[in-house]
């Protein structure tokens, strides 16, 4: 008998909180084409660096709509900072997974982020590390 592993309690708050945003989202853009042209980025940028300005909130790329949310991962207690900051990008796709089952759309941006996995985990790490400065500059236990 295999036992699932728990999921990240940060990033199943953050998907069940976003999730009626995201599908508002989803609903209203063509997803196919929205992912194909993300899907060619990727491709003629595959050692892509951002900068501190590409995880503002006036980008609406595909990584900042769904991860990079500075005002929930602000707002967190420190124990709960203290969760996010050593998670990975995989514990957000497997928070992310039990909605597929039930959207299917979700499910098709789901397969989509796994299978670019690496790609945007690299942004992730770069996202987590910018997010970490600002919070001790702010202060902040981590």
């Amino acid at each position: 008998m295999v036992m699932a592993m728990p999921l990240n309690p940060i990033w199943t708050h953050y998907c069940a909180n976003h999730m009626e945003g995201w599908l508002s989202w989803i609903r209203g853009v063509h997803l196919q084409s929205y992912l194909e042209l993300t899907e060619r980025f990727i491709h003629s940028h595959p050692f892509y660096t951002p900068n501190e300005t590409d995880f503002s909130e006036e980008t609406n790329d595909l990584f900042n709509r769904l991860i990079a949310n500075r005002e929930f991962i602000t707002r967190l207690s420190d124990k709960g900072l203290s969760v996010w900051a050593n998670s990975g990008f995989s514990d957000f796709l497997d928070a992310l997974e039990p909605y597929g089952s039930r959207y299917r759309d979700v499910r098709h941006l789901s397969d989509f982020l796994r299978l670019h996995e690496n790609w945007f985990r690299r942004l992730y790490q770069f996202f987590r590390a910018d997010i970490i400065m600002y919070l001790r500059e702010q202060g902040r236990n981590l």
